[in-house]
């Protein structure tokens, strides 16, 4: 049966690049962007013309800094397929330069990059029944503390890169938590860094270089391609450990917790 696929981030670096390779195996893609669908036409034709024959495309725009979109992108997708075979959470933002609070009162880098993946994860787990949830991470959360007691970094000292790092360490460890609960034996959870891109994200925050995003895709396909693997964080292509604080079942009870509480599950 041909894949359905959905893909979050889609029109910009490491997720056009993305979009772009999964195209081709899959029966029905259904990509997420920021942008309204006329401003990233070029990318849908040629998308489309990836995809194999009979193969379809929806596209659906949401902004991620406003968590009631991310809800409304549950209910867009669902409208559109009634199965999910591989759910890639690959929409992220860079921190801000300076501490930014959303109108829900969340700092921004982590309701975009952790709590909107978990608003949708959530809202499409009953649609994922043999599939595969794909949460993309980033090697810099191995650095980075989890702030229990202060997700939106008030007092711990706000910088861009400690923000990205910290939204990325609750999505490892919520990866962790959701492998550890997941619905249905036949779901694989798992979480990759894709590898040091150069894309305006990864520029926005560090001054250095990187691979093409074509080496990102590369190796979130190879992932998104395993099987029976339920649980497991990759360095690019290689297993590797997480976090410590991601891997201990006691900080990600603490962290889901807080999240049911966050967003009044």
């Amino acid at each position: 049966m041909p894949s359905s696929i959905v893909l979050t981030g889609a029109t910009t670096g490491i997720g056009r690049a993305t979009a772009l390779r999964l195209a081709g195996r899959a029966g029905h893609l259904v990509l997420h962007g920021l942008e309204p669908e006329s401003r990233v036409a070029d990318l849908l034709g040629e998308v489309r013309a990836a995809l194999p024959r009979g193969g379809t495309l929806s596209y659906l725009a949401a902004d991620f800094s406003q968590l009631v979109e991310a809800e409304r992108l549950v209910s867009d997708i669902r409208a559109v397929t009634d199965r999910v075979d591989l759910l890639v959470n690959n929409a992220a933002r860079p921190g801000p330069a300076s501490r930014t609070v959303t109108d829900t009162g969340y700092e921004v880098t982590f309701q975009t990059n952790y709590l909107a993946p978990v608003v949708l994860t959530s809202g499409l787990l009953d649609l994922v029944t043999e599939g595969r949830i794909v949460n993309v991470a980033s090697a810099t959360h191995l650095s980075a503390t989890l702030h229990l007691d202060d997700l939106g970094l008030a007092r711990h000292g706000y910088s861009p890169s400690t923000a990205y790092a910290h939204s990325k360490l609750a999505l490892v460890t919520y990866t962790c938590w959701l492998a550890a609960h997941r619905p249905s034996p036949s779901v694989d959870v798992v979480s990759v860094h894709p590898g040091i891109i150069a894309t305006r994200l990864l520029h926005a925050m560090f001054s250095i270089g990187g691979d093409r995003p074509e080496h990102a895709a590369a190796n979130l396909e190879y992932v998104a391609s395993r099987r029976d693997d339920n649980g497991t964080y990759y360095d690019e292509r290689d297993p590797a450990s997480p976090n410590p604080e991601a891997a201990d079942p006691a900080t990600q009870d603490r962290l889901h917790a807080v999240t049911v509480d966050l967003l009044a599950y």
